[in-house]
Formats: C-alpha cells, sequence, structure tokens
C-alpha cells in the first residue's frame, strides 16, 4: 500500500504552484491513447506531470509535494499495478479525466490519479490515497 503512495507521491505530486513546459501540438489529444505511454514511460511521464505535484492522504487529511526528483526515483505506474495485481478504472471528470487504480474485491486500496489537458496535452497534477 505505501509502496504505491511513495511511487506516486515522488511520482505525481502537484500544489498547483509550477506549471509543466508546455508541448504544443497535442491537437485534443485521445485520453485513451496518452494513458498507456504514461504509464510505461518515464521520461514521457516526467514531462507530462505538473510539479511540485500534490498529493492528498484522505484518511489523515494531509498534502504533500512531490517533487521531479522524488517521482524520478519511483516505479511506473504500469509495473505497480502488474506487480500488486490492482486494477483501474477511468472516470470523466468536469475539466479532466481520473484514473482509479484499486486492489479488486477491496475498499483498503484505493488510488486516483486525476489528469488535466493543457494546450491539448494531458497532465498528471494530482495523486489522492483515498485507502483506508
Amino acid at each position: 500500500m505505501r509502496k504505491i503512495l511513495a511511487m506516486m507521491l515522488a511520482a505525481a505530486m502537484l500544489a498547483g504552484c509550477a506549471a509543466p513546459a508546455l508541448q504544443r501540438g497535442c491537437k485534443a489529444e485521445p485520453f485513451d491513447g496518452f494513458l498507456p505511454r504514461y504509464m510505461s514511460d518515464r521520461q514521457f511521464a516526467l514531462e507530462r506531470t505538473v510539479f511540485p505535484l500534490e498529493s492528498l492522504e484522505a484518511a489523515e487529511e494531509r498534502k504533500t509535494l512531490v517533487t521531479r526528483e522524488q517521482f524520478a526515483a519511483s516505479a511506473l505506474l504500469a509495473d505497480v499495478i502488474k506487480t500488486d495485481h490492482l486494477s483501474t478504472k477511468q472516470l470523466a471528470t468536469p475539466g479532466g479525466m481520473e484514473v482509479n487504480v484499486f486492489r479488486p474485491d477491496s475498499d483498503s486500496l484505493i488510488y486516483f490519479y486525476r489528469f488535466r489537458q493543457q494546450d491539448g496535452c494531458w497532465y498528471l497534477w494530482q495523486f489522492e490515497d483515498s485507502s483506508l
């Protein structure tokens, strides 16, 4: 449980401060094409994460900021999902997309990765650990 949190805290915590260097020309990039690459390509994930990344821990009502360096040192999301046998679900939200990562048949492990588009490109801007 803490493995994913540490990965995502180090991987994707934004406090709404610094914006990423915007890539031009995404032309309304489809989320379904973006996500698999984001989950498995470290350099791409670094380019498409807003730093500092905001990380929320719901149980402790705490917000942490994850740096680029912390994120770079964490496991790739695809590796964590595969290693820990987790499932995912995508939800459209006002202004973005949310990826819910969870352990099937359990409510004790729940993570939310929140993405939004800027200039047609998708960026991770917030991670939330809602685990019990």
